[in-house]
């Protein structure tokens, strides 16, 4: 797994995703990104186990941090997603060499704008954080989580973008073996870094942040190993690492529409973890358990997304829009199997997990309720979810990011304020406007994907397709 990728190696990939068996080779691609998603969600999960055991305050830190965090990673995040098209599309195409350069300049231009977003998330993320009425008891936590993680956005990004090009080209299981180490090695760190372990200083949340990023360069530093050393017949040079117009120009085209929707979309949750923190610590961390809970089911969805992604555009750039369609139609009924039957499990034993978490009973009755009412519409998030990885991986990201922006916007947000404070619903109405969110988004994607309009590819061959050597 870790010897040399040569190009051979890449057309072994390339022939199964675009002759294989839709099934096998969707789990196939898919399992390891399952595994490497769970694997990432247990920053998370460790992190809040570890801080539940300071308080509702410490624990409520990453809590009220995460949309701010999400908002800065999505600007990049919405362009990565137009490297899966443009990579994907080229290796299906057997065009190599624009593959190569596509991922050089993908490289270039996440170290560029994360660069830029580190030091804006620095300055920043104190007035951000105010904006949102971030209860006055977790702010100066939050204020302080969020200065460490903002000052690693450039180790992130360089371990996004090696995921990108990894799983662009079919390659799904070096991401995850470095990802399970990377875990690892931030479940051994934070018990050191956040009570001051072997003589170390207590860090509290400080430590958690500090872990999460020391964690995180393992991916970071072999990605670019891997990558500058010959990776499935793919090797970033020194002169690779340009942002060129032609490339620039088409990301522009499809990453744009991404780009704004999940800063949106991210903006939008920064304003919904603002509505929650209207009601309290204590909802604001029954709300932290309960997705993170939630979360752990959303795993599944995420691999079957980027696999979904990687096989639709190998497939488009094949122009075998046929059986790209075919993809489509057979993950979206996995995904709604396997979301209803995880949501029964949870909501079963919704009381249990939300107490793994923090012992306070305020916390665990608020956060079984949410889980309770919101669960149903999960299998409906996972339909729309692998919208967005079909809209990813063809490169027709419009209409998706125009759905996804009135989700959380007219669906959520709207529903949210409509309910919990002019009908006085309390909390309870924002867990229904996020389900009836859901539920909306889902049906309304599948009639998009049923459609075919986004079967077609979105490149322009730059070199005569050749089979390498």
């Amino acid at each position: 797994m870790f010897g040399r990728k040569t190009t051979k190696d890449l057309m072994k990939l390339r022939n199964r995703i675009l002759t294989g068996s839709i099934l096998s080779t969707l789990f196939w691609l898919a399992w390891p990104m399952i595994v490497a998603n769970l694997v990432n969600t247990s920053y998370n999960i460790v992190d809040a186990y570890w801080l539940g055991k300071l308080g509702r305050q410490a624990f409520g830190a990453p809590t009220v941090s995460f949309p701010l965090i999400m908002l800065f990673y999505s600007i990049g995040m919405g362009f990565a997603m137009a490297g899966i098209s443009l990579i994907s599309q080229y290796i299906g195409a057997g065009d190599f060499k624009s593959a190569n350069r596509s991922a050089g300049n993908l490289l270039a231009f996440m170290l560029s704008m994360s660069a830029v977003l580190s030091t804006l998330g620095i300055l920043f993320s104190p007035y951000f954080l105010q904006l949102m009425h971030v209860p006055p008891d977790i702010y100066p936590y939050a204020v302080s989580y969020l200065k460490v993680i903002f000052a690693g956005i450039p180790i992130s990004f360089i371990g996004f973008a090696f995921n990108t090009i990894a799983n662009s080209l079919g390659d799904t299981r070096t991401p995850t073996v470095l990802n399970i180490i990377a875990s690892i090695t931030n479940m051994v760190l934070d018990p050191f870094f956040i009570f001051g372990w072997l003589g170390l200083p207590m860090l509290g949340v400080v430590g958690a942040a500090i872990a999460t990023i020391l964690s995180r360069s393992i991916v970071s530093i072999a990605g670019l190993r891997y990558l500058t050393t010959g990776y499935h017949g793919l090797k970033i040079t020194w002169s690779d690492l340009r942002i060129e117009k032609w490339w620039l120009k088409k990301v522009i085209s499809i990453g744009t529409p991404m780009a704004i929707q999940r800063s949106s979309n991210s903006l939008g949750f920064t304003i919904m973890m603002s509505l929650v923190s209207m009601y309290g610590s204590a909802v604001v961390a029954a709300y932290g358990v309960a997705t993170r809970v939630i979360n752990i089911m959303s795993g599944f969805t995420w691999g079957l997304n980027r696999a979904t992604s990687v096989m639709v555009g190998q497939n488009i750039g094949a122009e075998q829009y046929e059986r790209a369609k075919k993809i489509a139609a057979t993950t979206m009924t996995i995904i709604f199997i396997i979301l209803s039957a995880g949501s029964a499990l949870i909501y079963l034993f919704r009381e249990p997990l939300v107490a793994f978490f923090i012992s306070d009973p305020k916390v665990i009755a608020v956060g079984s309720r949410m889980i309770g009412i919101f669960i149903w519409s999960l299998p409906f998030f996972g339909l729309f979810a692998i919208g967005g990885a079909i809209a990813s991986g063809s490169g027709h990201t419009k209409f998706f990011a125009t759905l996804s922006i009135i989700r959380l916007w007219a669906l959520r947000i709207g529903l949210s304020y409509l309910l919990a404070l002019w009908l006085a619903m309390g909390s309870d109405g924002i867990w229904i406007a996020m389900t009836i969110s859901n539920v909306v988004v889902g049906i309304i994607t599948v009639l998009w994907v049923l459609s075919g309009r986004w079967a077609k590819r979105v490149i322009e061959l730059r070199n005569i397709p050749l089979q390498p050597e």
